[in-house]
Formats: C-alpha cells, structure tokens, sequence
C-alpha cells in the first residue's frame, strides 16, 4: 500500500488530464523511481530466504539471465520489426499476435523464477519500443479487448469476492484504515516538505502527495493473487479492496479542487505568471524568438515563407522554435524532447520518421534564409488535450513574443476527422491560455511560398479596426516593412458611430485609441515615400460596412493579417457565430477574410491574438456609406 505503481499513476493523470503538466512530469518520475526499488526490495527479499546460497545463486542467474534475454534478445527482434514496417502502415497481424501471446509467456516465467507474475510483462514492456508503428499498433489492437471486456470482468471478480458486510470485527477494521490512512498521510507530509525544499509551491506539493496515493488495478491484481495462494485472509483482503476504493474516491477529487488552472510549479517561475510578451514589447535591436507548431509536412513550407518575411537581419537575427506536436499513442509518458541528431536520430527514424524530414526542412530554410536565422528543433508526444501544457511553459521560459499554430482546416486533405476537431479543440485551448502573441495560419490550399520569388515584391495587406490584437498585427507589418522586396498596405477603418459606451469603457476606448494612433504614426513614418509602405483610412459607421469594405479590398496580396477581437460595440464573436463558420477561432474579420468572400478564398490569413483570450464585441448598426482617403 505504501508504493505508488507508474501504471496506475499514469492512468490516473491522463484521466485527470494532467499528464503534460510539469506536476504530472514529477509525479510520474516520482512513481517510475519507485518501482523500481520496490522491485529491488522483491528481488533482494528472494534471495535472502533462499536457505542454501546455492538456491540464492541459482535465483539471481535466472533473474539475470531473464533480463538479458529481454535486452539483448527481445528488444533488437522488437526494433527489426519496427524496421520492416513500412511508414504510415500497421505491423503485420502475425507479429502482433506473436508479441501479445508474449505476455502470457513471460508471466509465467517470471512466476517460475520467483519475481512475482507481474515484473515479466514490465520487463517485456519496457524492451518494446514505445510510440508508433509498434507501440501503437499494439494499443489500437489490444485496448479495447482489455477496457471493454477483460477489465470490467476483473473488477466484477474483484468484487464478487469482497464481502465487507461479514465483518466479524468492526474495531479491527476501524484500526487497520487508520494505519493505512497513517502511511498514506505520511506520504502526502513526506511529498510536501521535500516539495518546498526543492522551491515547488506548498501547495502543489500537496497535490503531488495526493496523486502518488492512487491506487488502482495493479494493487488489485496483487491482492488477488496474494489471496489466491493464501498469503492473505478473508478479513485483510477485505480491508485492502475497502482501502483502494476508498483512497481513490478522495483523493481524485481533491486533486481535482486544488489544481483546477495547471498553474507553473516552482516558486521561481512565478515572476513569469500573468506577464504576457508582444510584439510590441520586443525591442527591435534584440534577438526575435518565435516559436512555431507543425502537425505535418504540409505546414512547413507556408510557415517557412511567413517566418523569412519577418525580416531577419543581424541587429534582428531570428531564433525559431520548431515543435512537431504529435498525438501520444503507444507510450505511457509524454515527452518534450529537444532533437539532437547525433543521439535522437535512430529514435526519430523509428518512430517518428515525419519528424526527421520536417526538421530537415526548417534547417534548410536556415541555411538558405537572407538573414540570421537559428533552427532549434523540439517533439511534443502528448495528448491533444494536454499539448498546450509543455509549449506554453517553453514560451514562458524562453520569454517569446509570439507563437504561431496553424488552422485546424489547412490542408483538410491529409486529416480524418478525429485529427481536425483535436486541433480545433487544441487552437482553442492556445487562444485561452496563450502567454504571449498568438498568431494562427490560415492557408487552406497552401497559398504561401507557392509562388514565392525572391526578386518579386511580397505584398502583405494589414486591416486595421483598433485594439490590442490588431497592433500587433501592424508590429508585425512594421517589421516587415523594412524587408527589400516588401509591400505593406494599412487598411484603417474609423467607426464614426461608436458612442453608445459607458464612463469606463470609453476611458478604455481613449486608451487604446492613442496607442493605436502611435502605432500607425511609427507605421507612417517606416521608409515613407519609399514605395513600399502605403496606408488608407476607410471611413464606416459600424462593423457591417467594415465587412461591406473588406469585400471591395481584393488584391494581389500573398498574405492578410488582421487581429482577432476588436473593442467596437455589442455583437460579439458568438453571436456571429451563428452566421461565420469559424467566428470563434478567428475572429469575425478574420473569418471574413479567409473566406470565399474575399478573393475567393485563396489567400492566405494571419489572425493576431495578444495574450489569453478576453470577450469581442463589435456594433451592428445601419448604414451603407464607405468613404475612402488614400494616401501613399
């Protein structure tokens, strides 16, 4: 009862979706350091009630040997069958079979040899490699089997043959919850002082102790087999199941209260909490860090193109994150993993060959960029619901500016469905929590870079409503203005009709107003006059002329940015939702622009977002007047 088992307690932050947090990283080394000396502890109490040392020697070579023949053996014929199976297909059924009859097999070895039942098909399991083709294939074939049928037969056993209302003695179970409610509070006191001496938030020490005392189906495997060879009685067997399902229901719940918001863990990381980088906020003679998010090889080429438009230079020079979010299958431990080629490269050739090539890519692009740019290439395996956890934390800690992910629906072609509603659902959840300037990549049919030459003019159109998410939009613009072979056009629109407000929000609106009048003068003054630079005021009375305007804005533009969530009034982003397929995700210019409403759909958008997302509203009013001031 004392140990926390890593399969139970990596079931348990999965189910609580806090397996990519960095209290989830600490609870599952935590649980994996020990098993292993409760299996030391297994292995040394054998040999010691050997009565002969003849019987000791022979144990520990069978233990050996057993191990070996896992490493040595098993592994490599593992790795050869990973070898032959084509990228992108599934193992052969015969192997699969093969393998999962290989369970049973070292089962009953490792009984034979007195190490318990259990550690052979750990062993065996550690010596397969983890995530795909093999370890996923196994999942996808046997998961079902195992959660569906063979699982709830278990616990229908389990319980079948636990009689709690027999109790002879309710003094002697009172007293034997109580020791073991002592060892699990002692576990949970022990967790939290070694917590904060290591500068890990009291509370989340707290959290940490409660979610090392799950239990769950490997102790009920245990207890069974115990009763079953008559190690343990009736009563205590009783009292064991008593004590897992009741541990359980409190502590899930517990967790659940104390760690709603998945906030940073150490003290020191606190300074970060509630800061939110721009664009803006970079100065312009320091190094620019992006961090950039790919699901496949479609993406990289658009994301090359944007991120060589951002005008890389040496008193600039560009320092890129390059993440590969893939979906966690296979493997019970998410990773964020910095890729070195001279260790990761037989891993990532394995497991995740896609991986190589994109990488690949984005060093190439390095190589052959017009200015300095460094490629620091990283993998994210997690569950989609948890990815944002480990790239939100690397924008926290490496202090970057912006982060760009591309749309769910880019390149709708090489995605099922469960593949594009993960992504939205994940967008969603980067719009929400986001630490710093947001950016999400529209281009549906791979717009960017298709035609791209660089002795042609890149021509970037800016629509510009007001706000903090359209200034970063034009930071970005500014920023490129000052590329050779760059055309920025500012599209300004001026709500004439935008009064209705109360005191404080129009203070607000008077804020931001001049923050955005000293944006568009640092805009107006970028390299004027040079040909490059043009700016036009569109005069509106409400945010449905707006849309009447964008409509009559089509161009030869390679790419339109424009900010999410506009401070102009009372319709919001959910309301329009109704009407805007995608409103909610890009905003309702955004949605309009990457529409077949505006050049048919063909090009590509950046939508800007600054830091976590806030509520957007815009004014529906009447009216159909649109003037135009131009000046260039």
């Amino acid at each position: 009862m004392a140990v926390s088992n890593f399969p139970v307690v990596s079931e348990a932050l999965i189910e609580l979706n806090l397996i990519a947090t960095e209290l989830g990283q600490i609870a599952l080394s935590s649980a994996m350091i020990n098993d292993i000396i409760q299996w030391l502890i297994i292995i040394s109490n054998r040999f010691l009630e050997a009565k002969e040392m003849n019987q000791a020697m022979i144990h520990c070579v069978c233990l050996f040997s057993f191990i070996s023949f896992n490493i040595f053996i098993t592994r490599p014929t593992m790795k050869l069958i990973a070898h032959r199976t084509p990228v992108g297909k599934q193992v052969k059924e015969i192997y699969i079979v093969f393998i999962l009859l290989g369970v049973l097999v070292m089962a009953c070895v490792s009984d034979v040899i007195g190490v318990t039942f259990l550690m052979g098909p750990l062993i065996y399991g550690l010596v397969i490699p983890s995530g795909p083709p093999l370890g996923t294939t196994l999942v996808e074939k046997s998961e079902s089997v195992i959660s569906e049928y063979l699982l709830p037969f278990f616990f229908v056993y389990i319980g079948m043959n636990t009689n709690l209302s027999q109790l002879p003695n309710l003094q002697r179970f009172i007293t034997m919850q109580c020791i073991f409610f002592a060892g699990g509070l002692a576990k949970l006191v022990a967790c939290l002082l070694v917590s904060m001496t290591y500068g890990v938030k009291a509370k989340h020490g707290l959290v940490l102790g409660l979610i090392l005392n799950v239990k769950g189906i490997t102790e009920l495997i245990a207890f069974a087999r115990l009763r079953k060879i008559h190690l343990l009685d009736e009563k205590t067997f009783n009292d064991l199941v008593f004590s897992v399902v009741v541990m359980t229901a409190i502590v899930t719940p517990l967790v659940k209260f104390f760690y709603r918001h998945h906030p940073r863990v150490l003290n020191t990381s606190s300074m970060y909490e509630g800061q939110i980088r721009t664009i803006q906020n970079t100065p312009r003679n320091t190094e620019f860090r992006i961090i950039t998010c790919v699901h496949s090889e479609g993406n990289v080429r658009g994301i090359t193109t944007l991120l060589e438009a951002f005008n890389p230079i040496i008193e600039s020079p560009m320092c890129v994150y390059v993440i590969h979010l893939i979906e966690l299958l296979g493997k019970s431990a998410p990773i964020l993993l910095p890729i070195n080629y001279k260790q990761n490269k037989k891993f990532l050739s394995v497991n995740y060959p896609n991986t190589n090539h994109i990488m690949r890519a984005f060093e190439n692009y390095s190589n052959s960029s017009s200015g300095p740019v460094t490629i620091l290439p990283y993998v994210n395996v997690a569950p989609y619901k948890n990815m944002h956890n480990a790239v939100c934390n690397l924008a926290q800690d490496k202090m970057v500016p912006l982060l760009i992910i591309p749309f769910h629906e880019n390149d709708h072609i090489d995605l099922n469905g469960h593949v594009a509603t993960s992504i939205r659902k994940l967008n969603a959840t980067y719009q929400a929590r986001a630490p710093c300037t947001l950016g999400i990549l529209v281009d549906r049919y791979s717009q960017l870079g298709a035609h791209n030459d660089s002795k042609m003019y890149f021509h970037v159109g800016i629509f510009f409503v007001g706000g903090p998410d359209d200034r970063e939009a034009l930071a970005l613009g500014i920023r490129m203005s000052e590329r050779p072979n760059m055309r920025v056009s500012l599209f300004r629109f001026i709500l004439i009709n935008n009064n209705k407000l109360c005191k404080s929000r129009m203070q607000v609106e008077e804020e931001d107003s001049l923050l955005d009048e000293s944006l568009i003068d640092e805009f107006k003054g970028n390299r004027f006059g040079g040909g490059n630079v043009s700016w036009f005021e569109i005069i509106v009375e409400d945010g449905v002329e707006i849309l009447d305007a964008i409509r009559g804005l089509e161009g030869n533009y390679d790419l339109v940015m424009v900010g999410r969530r506009h401070n102009i009034g009372s319709l919001n982003d959910e309301e329009m939702a109704i009407f805007l397929e995608n409103a909610e995700n890009l905003g309702i210019f955004g949605d309009m622009l990457s529409s077949t409403d505006f050049c048919i759909g063909m090009v590509p958008v950046l939508v800007t977002q600054c830091g976590g997302d806030r509520v957007n509203t815009i004014d529906r009013l009447g009216g159909n007047r649109v003037s135009i001031k131009e000046t260039n």
